[in-house]
């Protein structure tokens, strides 16, 4: 071993080495738990619940600040004017239309709009400039004389910047009280009445009743002046329409005498009586012209009968001559008297004769009907000619009259309202200084302001708690890394030598103690069982992750195993713990290092130092060598067995896994490796990038698993994983 002549360093070949398949060694390191996330409800709760106390504090600095601004604000009297709504007229609400209520919220909600409105505003400050004018002239003049004559003194130099960055709109420069009026007056509709409430609060109680009255006044008078002038120009307009409607009455009037007399009266009474006999002869004409086509029917029908040699007896029946039915009957008994047969001759001439007598008879009749419909056709004409004429001229008449009686009406209700001006609204209650304070005590803004700061903790924790990736639980690690977590390692405090000694060797039974040892023998089960030699490499995502720490734990931890336990620490920048060790030991230096050992040129009882009192040997590597150029050209078997072959357990104190690649060519030397995770500190992206880089180039075979270091218990409890940290918090009987 130290005499060996084949040197360690070999140079770089074409083919790189195969990595030694240790496959076998994956059961030293336990199975990846199942990850069961907790329930939004339960990591809400389990994050409130840690920081209770942060909240806590939020919601007393929120009372502090409530009761200070309730202190700070002025106290605050609100008056109250009440106006009233003129009922809406019955002539205004129409069948079938809107409802009375909805014509009330209608106007109230105009009238609403109006008192807000910016107009209304600036009357009502200039009133009450004009009433503080009047009340004290002195007091006024010289109170606003200096603001005027010395812009310079309204502030500071600082207020004149925030003036300029933030400058007041137009209208508050010209009035300032305006801006305070708009902040202060509540208008609003008294349930869902005729009633709208105007209330202005104040600092005194005189000046709150004061403009509350002046502003419910001020509308009023505005308004009935509004609508008086609004009276007058209507009146105006009504006095110029009525000569022209007067005009034309006149006219009207004069046109319908002169066709009276012009035509003659028309008595609708005989219109009707002319119309009713013509609708008479109408009805009798249609009777006779019934009666003539049944009568030549009949006619044609004794003469077709003839004409085709009927027998006597149908031709009695059609002319319905019963004698000629006898004479028939007589003559079928004596066929051959001539006397009988020139009778029935006879009386066929005569039955045909008054047939023909009856239908001549009625068409003289309808003749006679259709002349006299003709004449009363025009008379009719006539008489609805004259009438028509006359109706005419009538309607134009009386509308005219109405829109003549109309404008007289409207011109005195005008006249009337003119003289006696009304607002359709009025004061109902008029605005009386209040005696009690609108402004809540300031002990009553302590609760709100507790819960609303208590409220917005709870948000900042959860915030908080929702960004924050830090890896934390067993599980929660093994679910992000896809690694086992073989352990964690509670928060040692202050790192010393002397301490980290007595935790470990002299304390069996502290919570350090049992949390390394647990870990060493979760990691090297072989050697605490089958003493067969083993090797583990320590690493870390960053370089503050407690990986120092816990590989000297680990080689404490395993002298208490037996066999010689050697601690190789190759972080070439971070010594503190190791140089406490050795110089608080006062044992030999080694006067070789990590790099003579790999280039051969020293024995290895000359690179490492036994540390005493702890019965752990150090290699270390010297700041000045390339670390990288020595694990590349390394032949990391060799350096294993020789390594393995001396001791029963080695340490690998790597660099961390952002700080460069040595770490990945020290996979080969190992047969564990652990990856040191500060808990609530170490971002899982971070672990999970450095990670990845440890599984390549065939170091997936050898087990990896993850170790949570620092963990605060206490707090680690608080997050209700229920994994190992809550064994380590049980006391030992």
């Amino acid at each position: 071993m130290a005499g060996s002549a084949v040197s360690r360093m070999k140079l770089p070949q074409t083919v790189s080495q195969p990595a030694p398949t240790v496959v076998e060694h994956r059961d030293r390191i336990r199975p990846r738990r199942e990850y069961d996330p907790p329930t939004p409800t339960h990591e809400l709760l389990a994050a409130l619940a840690r920081r209770k106390w942060l909240i806590l504090a939020f919601a007393l600095v929120g009372g502090v600040l409530a009761a200070l601004a309730g202190l700070a604000r002025p106290v605050m009297f609100e008056a109250t004017s009440q106006l009233i709504i003129d009922p809406p007229a019955r002539s205004s609400v129409a069948p079938g239309g809107s409802s009375a209520q909805d014509l009330i919220d209608s106007s109230i909600d105009d009238h609403i709009t109006m008192l807000s409105s910016q107009g209304h505003l600036r009357r009502v400050a200039a009133a009450l400039h004009d009433m503080e004018g009047a009340t004290g002239a002195q007091g006024s003049s010289t109170g606003t004389s200096e603001p005027n004559s010395t812009p310079a003194s309204i502030g500071s130099r600082a207020a004149e910047i925030i003036k300029r960055l933030w400058p007041d709109s137009g209208q508050d420069a010209i009035d300032p009280d305006l801006k305070l009026l708009r902040n202060r007056i509540r208008i609003g509709q008294e349930l869902r009445s005729r009633v709208i409430s105007v209330a202005f609060a104040d600092e005194d109680p005189e000046r709150a009743a004061r403009v509350a009255n002046t502003f419910s006044k001020v509308y009023i008078d505005e308004l009935a002046k509004r609508r008086q002038a609004e009276d007058r120009l209507e009146l105006d307009t009504v006095v110029a329409s009525l000569p022209a409607v007067q005009g034309d009455l006149v006219s009207a009037t004069d046109r319908l005498e002169k066709y009276r007399l012009s035509h003659g009266a028309v008595d609708q009474g005989a219109a009707d009586n002319a119309a009713r006999e013509r609708a008479d002869l109408s009805q009798q004409i249609s009777m006779s012209n019934a009666d003539l086509t049944a009568m030549e029917a009949r006619l044609k029908h004794i003469q077709d009968l003839r004409k085709q040699g009927a027998p006597i007896a149908s031709l009695a029946e059609a002319m319905g001559a019963p004698e000629l039915v006898d004479l028939a009957a007589r003559q079928a008994k004596t066929p051959a008297d001539k006397e009988l047969s020139a009778r029935i001759d006879t009386e066929i001439q005569q039955g045909l004769a008054s047939v023909e007598t009856q239908v001549n008879t009625y068409r003289a009749q309808v003749k006679a009907l259709e002349d006299r419909k003709d004449v009363l056709d025009v008379v009719v004409a006539d008489t609805a000619s004259r009438l028509s004429g006359l109706r005419a001229l009538e309607p134009q008449v009386n509308l005219l009259t109405q829109r003549y009686n109309d404008l007289l009406s409207r011109q005195q209700d005008l006249t009337r309202r003119i003289a006696a001006p009304s607002a359709g609204v009025s004061i109902l209650s008029p605005a009386w200084p209040p005696a009690k304070p609108q402004t809540l005590p300031p002990i009553f803004l302590v609760p709100p302001g507790m819960i609303a700061f208590a409220i917005f903790g709870a948000a900042f924790v959860l915030f908080r708690n929702r960004f924050n990736r830090a890896l934390r639980g067993e599980a929660e690690t093994e679910a992000a890394l896809r690694i086992p977590c073989i352990g964690l390692i509670p928060e040692p405090g202050k790192i010393v030598m002397r301490q980290l000694r007595q935790l470990i060797l002299d304390q069996p039974r502290s919570t350090y103690s049992r949390a390394i040892t647990s870990l060493l023998v979760s990691a090297a089960p072989n050697q605490a069982r089958l003493r067969s030699p083993h090797a583990i490499l320590v690493t870390s995502s960053l370089r503050h992750d407690g990986a120092n720490e816990l590989a000297w734990s680990l080689a404490l931890a395993a002298t208490r195993l037996g066999g010689p336990v050697l601690l190789i620490d190759l972080e070439p920048t971070d010594h503190q713990l190791t140089q406490e060790f050795v110089r608080q030991g006062g044992g030999p230096k080694a006067h070789r290092s990590f790099g003579d050992f790999i280039r051969n040129r020293c024995a290895l009882e000359d690179a490492i130092v036994s540390v005493p009192g702890a019965g752990v040997d150090l290699m270390t590597v010297a700041p000045a060598e390339d670390l990288l150029e020595l694990l590349a050209r390394a032949d990391s078997l060799e350096c294993r067995d020789e390594l393995q072959a001396a001791y029963s357990l080695v340490i690998i104190n790597g660099p961390s896994g952002l700080a460069g690649p040595e770490t990945r060519f020290l996979t080969s030397w190992a047969d564990a490796i652990l990856l040191a995770i500060r808990w609530n500190r170490t971002p899982r992206d971070i672990a999970r990038g450095v990670l990845e880089l440890l599984q390549r180039d065939g170091a997936s075979s050898i087990p990896i698993g993850s170790v949570l270091t620092r963990v605060n218990l206490k707090r680690h409890a608080k997050y209700r994983f229920g994994d190992s940290g809550d064994l380590l918090l049980a006391r030992i009987p």
